[in-house]
């Protein structure tokens, strides 16, 4: 393969090299252009996505000052090539990570009733959370809550004295999310207190709900049909994405275009289909030189009125 890690066996497997590819195109275009856009175009390289820091450090070096409308993209392996998607309103939802550990009291596996067993107590913890997300909150809240790692015990004849997992949660709703946090870190202490073991539940908020303006949703989306492609809704991700923190700020745009992988996002052989590469820059430059035109007629209508 002609690009990979520096880091041999090593891939984020997001498609995240494809996406600069995408805006590189699309800012050649423009620069050709520029003495006849109407107004200026940002395009942002955003590092640190996965881990939540990348949009919040930018926000924070003033990368949004005097920005009117904003717009990203990420391709979405489900989808065939020439296909986009977008939605109005909540698109991809908060990103959530949560670390549990169990305090017991190790002992001989011959005799544990002279410990306190944390394993014992982590798997009841870990059934009721499943529990928890099925029988305390509506079936019809967009809520999952999964846990991703277990790491407890280093001898097969030894009770350890203390276990620790974690994973991710992750909703569309801002009192789910509030409300889940709290319901967690009660059902993680009173099992424990049930089993005679301490527990202590670190929550880390990650990127909050992406909330597409409705305006910029439409207007993308348009200019996509445009373009040439097949134009659907998207369906609500349960993915995080911390492009939200930008729409926090700027109202702006989401959006999906499809890669056309047999193997989703994260997995070992995602191979994303390279030709949505040069149709995307086209959009990308096309979506920004109508963005300006719509801000500034936008503006002089204000003015007149």
């Amino acid at each position: 393969m002609r690009f990979h890690s520096r880091h041999p066996g090593v891939m984020h497997a997001c498609g995240h090299d494809l996406h600069s590819a995408v805006m590189l195109g699309a800012a050649l275009q423009l620069n050709a252009q520029a003495d006849r856009l109407a107004g200026r175009v940002r395009i942002l390289f955003q590092p640190a996505e996965e881990i939540a820091r990348g949009a919040r450090q930018f926000i924070e070096a003033g990368v949004l000052d005097k920005v009117q409308a904003i717009f990203g993209m990420h391709n979405e392996p489900s989808l065939p090539v020439g296909t986009f998607a977008t939605r109005s309103g909540a698109f991809y939802a908060n990103a959530d990570k949560f670390i549990i550990r169990v305090t017991g009291k190790g002992a001989h596996a011959a005799y544990p009733e002279q410990g306190v067993d944390s394993i014992v107590t982590a798997s009841q913890i870990i059934q009721a959370l499943q529990g928890l997300t099925s029988r305390s909150f509506s079936a019809l809240d967009s809520l999952v809550l999964s846990i991703t790692r277990i790491d407890g015990g280093k001898s097969w004849n030894v009770l350890p004295g203390g276990v620790e997992f974690g994973g991710t949660a992750r909703t569309h709703d801002l009192q789910v999310r509030a409300e889940l946090e709290q319901r967690v870190r009660t059902l993680v202490e009173h099992f424990a207190e049930a089993n005679g073991a301490q527990a202590t539940l670190s929550w880390h908020p990650g990127p909050p709900v992406l909330i597409n303006d409705a305006h910029w949703a439409t207007f993308s989306s348009e200019v996509a049909q445009q373009a040439g492609y097949r134009v659907q809704t998207a369906d609500l991700h349960l993915l995080g994405e911390d492009f939200a923190f930008y729409l926090q700020q700027v109202p702006g745009a989401f959006v999906s275009i499809g890669s056309a992988s047999d193997f989703g996002l994260h997995h070992a052989s995602f191979t994303p289909d390279e030709a949505l590469i040069a149709p995307a820059a086209d959009y990308f430059a096309r979506l920004a030189r109508q963005a300006l035109q719509h801000l500034n007629a936008r503006c002089r209508e204000a003015i007149l009125n």
